[in-house]
């Protein structure tokens, strides 16, 4: 019997951990700076989240060029840049209602809160759902279902959006990469979904 040696050396496997950090890393970073209109946001989370599948599935190094493709790609459909303002609007009238003293802001207010953290989590795992050439739509229809059917998935998510608003609000220089976990978190849960 044949032992099979490992020609490779020690400090690979350590340099190939530091190269997928720093490729994570990268596609945050992306993703923060392209959804920093806000309007733009579901199409930035869109492409991160292909960049990150095939950094995963195919081991594709992720690249500017690559991120700037997939984000023109999904931004030629109106419904991705019309869906964050909308839902950007809803929120800043509904605040500045409740900061106004807004009669029953008391029960509305937490009402409002879980409704805008639940289109945000429909929004993030439709993101992780969307393929290039694929249409927002359908994407986005297709996301209700599983976010009640797969609700184990969805707590997960929302764990992690609860985790990121308050590693934002303790240390704000973490606001760069934390879209990117944020995608990083909807693929894995959308991945487990799969399987």
């Amino acid at each position: 019997m044949s032992a099979h040696r490992d020609t490779r050396r020690p400090g690979d496997l350590l340099l190939r951990q530091f190269t997928l950090v720093a490729e994570v890393l990268l596609i945050g970073v992306l993703v923060c700076v392209a959804a920093l209109p806000v309007v733009t946001s579901l199409a930035a989370a869109g492409a991160g989240s292909v960049l990150l599948r095939e950094l995963v599935e195919t081991e594709r190094t992720p690249t500017v060029r690559r991120f700037l493709t997939l984000l023109a790609a999904s931004l030629r459909q109106p419904l991705v840049v019309l869906a964050p303002l909308l839902a950007a609007a809803v929120a800043g009238l509904d605040a500045l209602a409740l900061a106004a003293g807004l009669p029953g802001g008391a029960v509305l207010g937490p009402a409002v809160a879980a409704a805008l953290a639940l289109v945000l989590l429909l929004a993030v795992r439709g993101s992780a759902r969307w393929r290039p050439g694929s249409a927002w739509r359908p994407v986005l229809a297709g996301t209700a279902p599983v976010v009640l059917r797969d609700w184990r998935g969805s707590l997960l998510l929302a764990g992690a959006l609860v985790v990121l608003a308050v590693v934002a609000l303790q240390v704000p220089a973490f606001l760069v990469v934390l879209p990117g976990l944020l995608v990083m978190a909807a693929v894995a849960v959308e991945r487990r979904e799969a399987r």
